[in-house]
């Protein structure tokens, strides 16, 4: 039985809950684009946790669309060498590190920030981000306080109901920037007044 749902309703017989009542999973993060997985890439090196990088470190890492691909794949490698070494020594669950990134023809030097923390299951999991972020805000949430007041706002299930979508196309929509979207406790929320116009309109 669901912790979502009354005893004797569909939602209980089949199961079903409301994806964005939820609490934020990482594998949700990683399926909406907020986190990139490269635990095979980690293994490599000798990282055995599961292992993410945030997308907003990534296109740090990849400011350029027409960076090669092997400039991107090595640029990965030093990242995660520099994490490494400095993890060597580090016993906090934290840490800052640094790393020399071709880019271009430039050679910047960027900090990152490792966090080793419970996933999915309480198992150990390793996500390297931006320095101003946390595993919290990844992928742009913010608190129900920063939502203009007088918008009611719609879950992805109520949107994809009203434009007759699968609530995983309308998330595809929220990534493309298709539907205008916030993040709120770690969900999605769409204000009612932009999937009418969206209607009225269209795309």
């Amino acid at each position: 039985m669901t912790r979502d749902a009354e005893p004797g309703t569909s939602e209980e017989i089949w199961g079903l809950v409301d994806p964005d009542r939820t609490k934020k999973m990482r594998r949700d993060a990683i399926e909406d684009g907020e986190l990139i997985e490269i635990t095979r890439m980690g293994k490599d090196i000798g990282i055995r946790y599961p292992l993410a990088v945030s997308a907003r470190a990534a296109e740090r890492l990849v400011p350029f669309p027409n960076i090669p691909q092997d400039t991107v794949t090595e640029n990965l490698w030093d990242t995660l060498h520099a994490f490494r070494e400095k993890a060597l020594s580090t016993a906090a669950p934290e840490l800052l590190f640094s790393v020399s990134l071709y880019q271009n023809g430039l050679v910047p030097t960027l900090t990152f920030k490792a966090t080793v923390s419970a996933g999915d299951e309480g198992e150990p999991v390793i996500t390297i981000m931006t320095p101003e972020e946390n595993w919290e805000e990844i992928g742009g949430s913010v608190p129900p306080s920063a939502i203009p007041a007088g918008h009611p706002l719609l879950t992805v299930e109520e949107v994809a109901r009203m434009l007759k979508f699968s609530p995983r196309r309308i998330r595809t929509f929220i990534r493309d920037e298709r539907i205008p979207a916030v993040k709120c406790g770690g969900s999605w929320r769409v204000r009612r007044s932009d999937i009418e116009r969206i209607i009225t309109d269209g795309f």
